[in-house]
């Protein structure tokens, strides 16, 4: 069969736009893939590569000949604010900009899939109803993700085009510079352990230690939203992503002290931001002696989310079972299997020491 469909990836530096973008190349079910990002992409790729301001909207008319390809979208574009009112004006707009532009120059524009996340039920604030459900209520607004999906089902009201959200959990893939990336902020902690000759030690809580919780590949992800945007009976709705297992760091946390060598002891709850302002100089070592690419530790752990996620003492896990209903049957991984090959990548980058 002749593939016609034409992928546009928004957000081609994150874990899931790279991640999306290598997944598709693979996939075999495009006649192109292209990806955009507001700054040069830090991977080689073989899909078209174009650079789009999104907050800009004759950025996009510049770029109107490539987008009128454009049959399908994987939004995955994302600006950070303190302020939950700029954080949700600021990323609306940069959807608006987006879609206008794609009906504006893309006659055969068909779908886009858009990411949310757990903070759709209120993750961020603290407890939420667990297992959580797609059709859960919504918490007390703003929220970015509230007003994306309200504008994705007025603007799409009557035209040719459709949406579907989907909904993963922390994620776990391979990327750089990536705010929330968990492997990569396990991986710095275990080899700094490692190098200063302390056991890893869980730095959250006792009752964080024992929760249940779940984690998203990034590979699943991406698999997930492909299939969204090929399956017509996704349209309009909204579908929980994991990897379909619940675990506790408890159960996962000597396996990854195994992968990195490291002893381990009982949890000490200690800041990880506060904690790690002075290893910038220990890591530079470390990349040095090892011959590392020259990242520094900013640019690859964001202690803070590490601090939060560690100090999670409710259960937080989604249910999946609405995707694998609408015949989705990717969500089968072990989560440790998710750490482990991300770790595999990274030290096969020279990201962090193979030791």
């Amino acid at each position: 069969m002749e593939r016609v469909n034409i992928a546009l990836v928004v957000g081609g530096n994150g874990i899931i736009g790279r991640n999306t973008t290598r997944y598709l190349e693979s996939a075999g079910n495009w006649k192109k893939v292209i990806v955009t990002s507001n700054r040069p992409l830090d991977y080689e790729t073989t899909a078209l590569t174009v650079q789009i301001d999104l907050r800009d909207p004759s950025s996009l008319d510049r770029q109107a000949a490539i987008l009128a390809e454009v049959t399908h979208v994987f939004y995955a574009a994302y600006v950070e604010h303190q302020s939950l009112a700029e954080q949700t004006s600021d990323n609306l707009l940069l959807l608006q900009n987006l879609v206008k532009g794609l009906e504006r120059h893309a006659p055969a524009f068909k779908h886009i899939t858009f990411i949310q996340g757990g903070k759709a039920y209120g993750a961020h604030l603290g407890k939420y109803k667990t297992p959580a459900l797609e059709s859960d209520a919504r918490h007390f607004p703003p929220n970015f993700y509230y007003s994306q999906q309200d504008y994705l089902i007025r603007q799409s009201s009557g035209k040719q085009w459709n949406w579907t959200a989907v909904r993963p959990d922390v994620m776990v893939g391979y990327a750089v510079g990536n705010p929330m990336n968990m492997a990569n902020l396990i991986a710095v902690y275990a080899t700094l352990c490692r190098e200063l000759d302390v056991p890893f030690r869980f730095p959250g809580s006792d009752k964080a230690f024992d929760v249940l919780v779940n984690i998203t590949d990034a590979e699943i992800l991406a698999k997930g939203m492909e299939f969204a945007a090929l399956n017509q009976e996704c349209y309009g709705k909204i579908y929980n992503v994991t990897n379909g297992d619940i675990f506790r760091w408890r159960q996962l946390w000597p396996a990854i002290a195994d992968y990195f060598g490291v002893s381990t002891a009982d949890p000490i709850t200690f800041d990880l931001a506060t904690y790690m302002a002075d290893k910038e100089i220990v890591w530079q070592d470390i990349v040095n002696r090892h011959n590392l690419k020259p990242y520094t530790i900013s640019n690859l752990a964001n202690w803070p989310f590490g601090d939060f996620i560690f100090n999670v003492e409710a259960d937080a896990f989604f249910d999946v079972n609405k995707f694998r209903r609408a015949g989705f049957h990717h969500m089968h991984k072990p989560s440790i299997d998710s750490f482990l090959k991300t770790f595999d990548e990274l030290k096969a980058e020279r990201i962090i020491p193979n030791y």
